[in-house]
């Protein structure tokens, strides 16, 4: 009976915490191939100099992230399917009606967050801009391949982190709980980035409980990913600034940025993320979106995402 009650809920259902589990180890069994070419990938495109390595070494990445893509799907399809009985568009995908206008939100509110850091450091002396001045074609190019890139990196990680595990265990558990598991293996995941440090490892962990706000209050990751992607691309491709401790660009950027106030306020190498100027802005957002009554899930994706 003590058995039962620890693998199953008061339902006879598997509990959260086992099928979260699950999908983890399924998730790590589909995509041994992509994690070897991300990690190849990644210490080629960080690494290398010449331009054409570091364009062929991107092609090898976005691939990679294509098959982590596919990976974390099929696992959420595999426990969907066989342990929570529920149809795979609970997930949160749906693009019909909101979900552009729910991306593009979440794009332009990372995008204004970031500025406003800028802004701040701007007059106190901590951040220099230098335009790039690429010519048109290149910043074209550039800019579309780094919001390619990004948009590809931001959908892996929603799917990965705020996808069936958060989903999952909000069935089971209290939000508070469901949120601070998948954010704290979020914040974990980047802890052996370049230039890690304690402050940019919990500001990841505070990141991730801002996205899971941000599905909780439209039940769809496409405010997620939009927050996601445009976080990482406004720091990268508008202002050269350094993203989760990789200093190398992916494209072109507007502007090139060099830091130099105190690391604890803006982050040093790690880039903004690892300093308390980040931390005060994503908890800022963080309870504006919890508050706000400008968002909440469309009619009928609640019910269908918590249907069993």
């Amino acid at each position: 009976m003590v058995a039962r009650a620890i693998l199953f809920n008061a339902a006879g259902r598997v509990r959260a915490g086992w099928r979260v589990s699950v999908f983890f180890a399924l998730f790590l069994a589909f995509s041994p191939l992509g994690g070897v070419l991300l990690g190849f990938a990644s210490g080629v495109l960080w690494t290398g100099d010449a331009s054409g390595t570091r364009l062929s070494a991107l092609g090898f990445q976005l691939l990679a992230y294509g098959l982590l893509i596919g990976a974390t799907l099929l696992a959420s399809a595999v426990c969907l399917r066989w342990l929570d009985r529920r149809p795979f568009r609970s997930l949160g995908y749906q693009w019909r009606r909101r979900g552009w206008r729910e991306y593009l939100v979440g794009f332009g509110l990372a995008a204004l967050m970031i500025t406003l850091i800028v802004l701040i450091e701007l007059p106190l002396g901590h951040v220099s801009l230098q335009w790039e001045g690429h010519s048109a074609a290149k910043t074209a190019g550039g800019t579309l391949l780094a919001f390619f890139f990004f948009n590809v990196a931001a959908a892996f990680e929603e799917f990965l982190f705020r996808g069936y595990p958060l989903q999952t265990l909000l069935l089971d558990a209290h939000p508070t709980l469901a949120m601070s598991v998948p954010s704290i293996l979020f914040g974990l995941g980047h802890a052996g980035n370049p230039n890690a440090s304690a402050l940019g490892v919990f500001n990841t962990i505070l990141a991730g409980v801002w996205l899971s706000i941000a599905y909780l209050k439209t039940r769809r990751l496409w405010l997620p990913i939009g927050l996601h992607a445009g976080w990482n691309f406004t720091m990268s491709a508008i202002y050269g600034l350094t993203v989760s401790g990789i200093e190398e660009r992916i494209g072109t950027s507007f502007f090139r940025a060099a830091q130099t106030g105190p690391t604890w306020l803006t982050g040093g190498s790690y880039g903004p993320e690892g300093g308390v100027l980040v931390t005060a802005v994503l908890i800022g957002a963080s309870l504006w979106l919890w508050r706000t009554s400008h968002m909440c899930p469309q009619e009928g994706v609640y019910q269908a995402s918590i249907r069993s």
